[in-house]
């Protein structure tokens, strides 16, 4: 397997032979209050990863407005993947950064909800783009197709 992660106790695995289509970062408030600092989500196709364990889902009004659905291992209730709402990433996973193994490589290239950054945090090297609000969905699809082939 190209990469594994999962929960703080183990109950909960994943594994996939491919690189994330893309690595976000969101400053939103609201990801920032569920994960209780800033959020770094690996996306991913959902038929892309195999995911092992019990979960329990939250759903949750991201920054667009639109309902997320978060997923958290059953016993040490660490967020261990997100589903984005449909409106604005149908057919995704955003596995956080901090669910995997090894995270040598595993860089945001995009930085979305930009005007509710903590104002501590500078601006990464590696962010190709950074968008105010959750980035018009239509911008986030044309940045992921012309992305380098995984």
């Amino acid at each position: 397997m190209k990469h594994q992660g999962g929960c703080h106790c183990q109950q909960f695995s994943f594994e996939t032979d491919i690189d994330p289509m893309l690595i976000v970062q969101c400053n939103c408030k609201s990801c920032r209050r569920i994960t209780g600092s800033i959020n770094i989500g690996c996306l991913y196709g959902e038929t892309e990863v195999k995911f092992m364990g019990e979960t329990n889902v939250y759903e949750f009004a991201g920054g667009s407005g639109f309902i997320n659905k978060a997923c958290f291992c059953s016993k040490c209730h660490v967020r261990v993947y997100n589903k984005p709402a449909p409106e604005v990433m149908e057919g995704m996973v955003s596995i956080p950064l901090g669910c995997f193994n090894k995270t040598e490589g595993l860089v945001p290239k995009v930085e979305i909800w930009s005007e509710e950054k903590l104002t501590f945090l500078s601006k990464s090297e590696c962010v190709l783009e950074t968008f105010e609000g959750n980035g018009i969905p239509e911008r986030l699809n044309a940045l992921l197709s012309s992305l380098e082939t995984r």
